[in-house]
């Protein structure tokens, strides 16, 4: 203990919080994400629709992708945030960045999903227009998952400079 007082790391408070805010967010992420499962699996018509064709395999990406990006990833995020500075000895390169991409990470995986699910339900209306909006939400999603390819780049970024020339003494 009398060891962590001088890792400076373990003072930084708002990165602690920040770190834990991660592996919040995979815990109802996770939630969010079994309870979909299981009512699509459980409920047969639910279970009917998702299997029935593209409006259904519409939800299901929904559904994965909350439970890879928000689950999984998360909790690899936070779990990386907390033993990287550990391993290395050494802060965060940069708390801000940590920041943007936690908030990024969660605007644009929300955005992904949301925009998967509405083009699910306004698929079950199968006309031409029906699916041409179907097609303008998919884009949104598609859009969406580029804002979280970006706050994965700045994850990797930020982690690389934390983890750069850690044998050499500063």
């Amino acid at each position: 203990m009398i060891q962590e007082l001088n890792e400076p790391w373990a003072q930084d408070r708002e990165y602690t919080k920040y770190t834990l805010w991660f592996i919040y967010a995979c815990i109802i992420y996770s939630i969010i994400g079994f309870s979909w499962g299981a009512l699509m699996g459980g409920v047969p018509t639910f279970r009917h629709f998702v299997n029935s064709g593209v409006p259904g395999h519409r939800l299901v990406l929904g559904h994965t992708h909350i439970n890879l990006l928000g689950w999984v990833e998360m909790a690899i995020f936070g779990a990386v945030y907390f033993v990287i500075p550990r391993l290395v000895r050494r802060s965060i390169y940069s708390l801000r960045l940590v920041k943007v991409h936690f908030w990024m990470h969660n605007f644009g995986l929300l955005g992904v999903v949301v925009f998967f699910c509405a083009a699910g339900l306004i698929g079950v209306f199968i006309d031409d227009e029906g699916e041409l909006v179907a097609s303008r939400f998919m884009s949104l999603a598609g859009m969406f998952g580029s804002v979280v390819l970006l706050a994965n780049i700045i994850w990797g970024y930020n982690i690389y400079r934390t983890c750069f020339g850690w044998n050499r003494s500063r």
